[in-house]
């Protein structure tokens, strides 16, 4: 039974409420997931933004997991797919407003389309995020970047973040305190739900000279990347100290290596394909045998960079069933 705005921990009545809140139940979350693979969300939501703290606060108060995917880009769902509740920002939380010389970016908001958005404004250093396929609420979660030619990262843009908490208590929190490191946050630990960000306007620039450079990594992007076929991004971090993982992985012969319809893209080694038909499980077991080639060869641990759902949030440090923004870059 509902209880005021929210359903109370003694309640059973949880399905009821999420659908009276326009959750829809089993899902495919390969329609979600730039893979195009994954199993069924058993409720899936489109959020909006004056219930999220009710059915966070009534998820958590019953167990039920909630998960939080944005383009779904740098996940991989399991086939069976995820219990309890998903939460896809892309379609309803995508306001990006221009304050001052401030950028104030909701959650779904694609990192492309910010890059665009700061270069019309005349401001630069945002041009990086161009190539990067996921939204802010994933790039603040992932602290996406680029690490060819320099290090830039999305936290190093961020002034604050609005989010809500397990209870559905609303907070800011400064960009210090989300303790950005390399495709690392306190949003990999602390389980909040991002709502947006504020991003600060520092560098003035020539817009004809930013649409160049937006040019020139769109082609870089283009010429590097697999864009055409299904995939996730980089599948592997950067080796500390080391050469990119996609060094290390085509010196092992791993290019072009397949297992079912996963495939070691022939364009960028750190790249996984989807050829048409891969399930999850061929792209776990495609990864699982690249670090396990890589490490023979090279003697180096590449650690992944895609996560995987639900285990990895529902196994984190401090997890409580409840999963923080995830999207991935």
């Amino acid at each position: 039974m509902c209880n005021g705005t929210y359903v109370n921990a003694n309640s059973s009545d949880i399905d009821a409420f999420l659908r009276s809140r326009g959750a829809k139940a089993f899902v495919p979350l390969s329609r979600y997931t730039t893979w195009r693979v994954g199993g069924p969300a058993r409720w899936f939501w489109d959020p909006k933004p004056e219930h999220v703290g009710d059915v966070l606060r009534s998820c958590h108060d019953v167990g039920l997991p909630v998960f939080f995917l944005g383009r779904g880009s740098n996940v991989l769902v399991a086939d069976e797919g995820l219990p309890g509740l998903v939460i896809c920002t892309r379609r309803s939380m995508m306001r990006c407003e221009h304050l001052s010389d401030r950028i104030v970016a909701e959650a779904g908001v694609p990192l492309p389309s910010l890059a665009k958005f700061a270069g019309a404004l005349g401001f630069s250093g945002y041009e990086f995020l161009i190539g990067i396929p996921g939204t802010v609420g994933g790039g603040l979660f992932m602290n996406a970047g680029l690490t060819a030619s320099g290090v830039r990262e999305i936290g190093s843009l961020v002034e604050s973040i609005d989010i809500i908490t397990l209870d559905g208590t609303p907070a800011t929190i400064s960009a210090a305190d989300a303790k950005f490191g390399y495709r690392t946050s306190i949003f990999q630990s602390r389980r909040h739900l991002v709502l947006r960000a504020t991003f600060r306007l520092d560098e003035k620039g020539d817009p004809s000279t930013i649409r160049s450079t937006i040019a020139r990594h769109l082609v870089e992007r283009r010429r590097k990347q697999p864009l055409i076929p299904p995939t996730a991004g980089s599948t592997f971090k950067q080796p500390p100290n080391g050469q990119p993982a996609g060094w290390y992985i085509e010196r092992a012969g791993l290019k072009g290596f397949q297992v079912g319809g996963a495939l070691v893209s022939k364009i960028h080694a750190n790249w996984i394909e989807n050829t048409g038909n891969a399930s999850a499980n061929d792209i776990r077991q495609l990864i699982s045998h690249i670090q396990d080639v890589v490490y023979r060869v090279h003697g180096v641990i590449l650690e992944r960079e895609v996560r995987y759902l639900p285990e990895d949030d529902l196994e984190s440090p401090g997890g409580t069933g409840i999963s923080t923004t995830i999207e991935t870059t």
